[in-house]
């Protein structure tokens, strides 16, 4: 569903990171969860954050995206798609919950794609992921976590 949306949005892009959980809880309480944890919730995303000098790491989702000049373009209930522009790339990044075909529980996913400007912008941008890439996947693989605990156990 929101990679439909995600190919309107950013149909080309460079790199594509995508993680998922399963979360047993309603769509909407799982979003409504992964968007109200603070981005640096946990010691390993805040000193990532603190190496990186990222700001803003006490907001929750929703409130730390603008921060990083991320805007929001879609926000609905079950989905969060924010755009942005930083140093000739544009990046789009999503996250969304859909109910599991069983008929229980909820899939959490997050992506991300970024799409460069032109090749320098393009080669530039594949070094800085050659050393920021895992990282950014341990903090979404986290972000998730922390998600599904607080949408469990506010069941």
């Amino acid at each position: 569903m929101l990679r439909v949306v995600l190919d309107t949005v950013l149909p080309s892009y460079h790199v594509r990171e995508y993680h998922e959980t399963t979360v047993d809880a309603s769509p909407e309480a799982a979003l409504a969860a992964a968007l109200a944890q603070p981005a640096a919730r946990d010691p390993v995303v805040a000193a990532l954050f603190w190496l990186r000098r990222i700001p803003g790491g006490n907001l929750p989702l929703r409130e730390f995206f603008p921060r990083l000049e991320i805007r929001p373009a879609i926000s609905t209930a079950t989905a969060f798609i924010g755009l942005g522009e930083l140093l000739g790339v544009e990046i789009a990044f999503g996250i969304w919950a859909v109910p599991l075909t069983s008929g229980h529980g909820t899939r959490l996913a997050t992506e991300t794609r970024v799409h460069a400007a032109d090749s320098a912008a393009r080669r530039r941008f594949y070094l800085y992921w050659l050393v920021v890439g895992p990282f950014s996947a341990l903090i979404r693989r986290r972000w998730l976590a922390a998600a599904r605990r607080a949408a469990e156990s506010a069941r």
